[in-house]
């Protein structure tokens, strides 16, 4: 017998997607291969879903978000999904050490690694996991590549796990139709790890990212921002040989950029960079965790187009 849609008790599939992180057409899916749940029908035929159903495909999402098929993890219910989380978590705690992530890195055990890295997103969640894993890992590989003890190669699967990982992440999650914010590296910029983790932040707080990832022309993502009338462009810049270059696309790009799109600059020569450009009126970050503060703002105010950035220690005027 289907159960009747109350008015306490009924979300539509919109209200969903935002509240879960699933796409529409991700959660008809589950809907329909594995009956995950099964919502109810409105007055007008559209689909409505309980309190207990949102909570349902709340975990699955971070089951599947932590490397978990959803055809292993479908018919668990929701006391077993819970589990799921709480012995990852343990895990995460004991075995999941940095040292445990780099002995997989040094003897190139592919398949441990990703698996302990989507292990450990699932126990620890998004902001957890950029924190306490993703952020020292990469600090860690980048300083052990740059004294030799580790080889390009392992540098190289690190770096290709992580993104997958991420990427896979970042495609499940739904459109919230919320400020859309741009990122990308410019052109002769190779790094693009540090967009994904600021994709996956801006995610969490309801923004819609689209990611360019690394190398991208000046005049190409002033485009695109157009394109999708974007309120951020944030702009990844981490190599030092690339200064110049970098100088001359933040350049162009600030002069291009429409007035009311906020331009940010993040990464290791962020401040370098905003320096040297002539009346920079972007906002420069040191650090994730500085950027968290703005990105907040922006999803307060994702009706507007007009918000100007707080002030805050590390930014740059």
């Amino acid at each position: 017998m289907k159960r009747a849609a109350t008015t306490h008790d009924a979300y539509p599939l919109r209200t969903v997607t935002v509240m879960t992180g699933l796409s529409a057409d991700l959660i008809r899916a589950w809907e329909k291969r594995h009956q995950v749940v099964t919502p109810v029908r409105g007055p007008r035929g559209a689909r409505l879903y309980s309190a207990a159903d949102i909570e349902h495909l709340q975990l699955l999402a971070r089951a599947v978000g932590g490397g978990r098929a959803i055809g292993d993890v479908a018919a668990l219910d929701k006391r077993e999904l819970r589990l799921l989380a709480t012995h990852r978590t343990a895990a995460a705690v004991s075995e999941n050490s940095l040292q445990a992530f780099i002995n997989h890195l040094t003897r190139f055990e592919h398949a441990a690694l990703a698996r302990a890295l989507g292990d450990a997103l699932l126990a620890l969640g998004s902001s957890a996991f950029i924190y306490e894993i993703a952020v020292p890992l990469l600090h860690e590989v980048g300083r052990r590549w740059s004294c030799g003890e580790v080889a390009v190669a392992a540098e190289h699967l690190f770096s290709g796990v992580l993104r997958n990982l991420l990427s896979g992440l970042l495609q499940s999650r739904a459109h919230s139709g919320r400020s859309t914010m741009l990122l990308a590296a410019p052109a002769g910029e190779r790094h693009d790890l540090g967009l994904l983790l600021v994709a996956l932040l801006a995610s969490d707080k309801g923004l819609d990212v689209l990611n360019f990832g690394a190398d991208l022309p000046a005049a190409e993502i002033v485009t695109a921002a157009r394109r999708c009338n974007a309120a951020i462009v944030g702009i990844g810049v981490v190599s030092g040989a690339n200064r110049s270059r970098a100088v001359a696309a933040i350049q162009t790009i600030q002069s291009q950029l429409p007035a009311a799109t906020e331009l940010w600059l993040g990464g290791r020569e962020a401040r370098s960079v905003a320096d040297r450009i002539k009346s920079f009126r972007g906002l420069t970050f040191d650090d994730l965790a500085a950027a968290e503060p703005e990105l907040e703002r922006i999803a307060r105010h994702s009706g507007s187009r007009a918000h100007a950035p707080t002030a805050a220690p590390h930014a740059s005027r």
